[in-house]
């Protein structure tokens, strides 16, 4: 890549993230590290010091604006705790992040090998798997359903909820009405289980919500349902692709 020649620069690309990502990134570190994109009006910041700085600086950069966009491109931010700014961004990580400690998951290790060891299990027998079908995107439906609360059952649901809703946090340009239909199904499914979890409490997360408060007020059921989504897409999408992605790289 030559040292004049501005690559082309698409953050939402998806592909651009498989071909040709770290000579792009070296790029843009050297030359132009505050990158405008044009075609998704976002900035991107190519050095490490520059996003550790933008992150501690809650006085100048938002995640909550609902005129230009929130922490996703020209869409105003939603209740979810990442479209919230600190205080109240901390306040509402902190009800959920306790489940997800190193202490927290030592404490559920059983059942999670047992998950782990069942899929490969299955695997072996076969000889031969579809790794993101068979794998990579069953593990995290099946354990994010299990700490939110939905049944042990539904992990095909939350695996199809999350696969066709996660495109549109692109923003506008990757609206679809699959992926809005698939949105609502799943908030409906959410707040459903949140009206069981307050009649029949349990080890869970969406149970935590059920009896939240952030400053003295509770959490509304569209803001759980918010944050519900947020870690359904976010938790399925990223252990999926590192699982993929790990594979991917142990084949080359």
């Amino acid at each position: 890549m030559s040292d004049t020649a501005r690559p082309d620069l698409d953050l939402l690309d998806g592909d651009g993230y498989l071909t040709g990502t770290y000579e792009r990134y070296a790029w843009f570190r050297e030359h132009e590290p505050v990158a405008w994109d044009a075609g998704n009006e976002l900035w991107g910041i190519f050095r490490y010091d520059d996003v550790a700085e933008i992150e501690t600086r809650d006085d100048v950069f938002i995640s909550s604006d609902q005129h230009k966009g929130g922490y996703r491109p020209n869409i105003p931010a939603d209740p979810a705790i990442i479209g919230l700014d600190n205080p109240m961004h901390s306040q509402r990580r902190k009800l959920v992040s306790r489940k997800f400690t190193p202490r927290a998951v030592a404490q559920r290790e059983d059942h999670i090998r047992g998950i782990v060891t069942e899929l490969l299990d299955a695997a072996l027998r076969k000889g031969r798997v579809e790794l993101v079908g068979e794998l990579a995107s069953v593990l995290p439906a099946r354990m994010i359903g299990w700490l939110l609360g939905f049944p042990d059952d539904d992990w095909p649901k939350l695996r199809d909820w999350s696969e066709r809703s996660i495109l549109m946090g692109g923003g506008p340009r990757y609206f679809n009405q699959n992926g809005f239909d698939a949105a609502m199904e799943f908030v409906a499914a959410a707040q459903e289980l949140y009206a069981e979890k307050q009649q029949c409490p349990a080890d869970d997360v969406m149970t935590t919500w059920t009896t939240a408060e952030v400053d003295g007020v509770p959490l509304t059921p569209r803001d759980v349902a918010s944050d519900c989504l947020l870690l359904l897409d976010g938790g399925a999408e990223t252990t999926r692709t590192v699982i993929a992605r790990a594979n991917s790289r142990a084949d080359r």
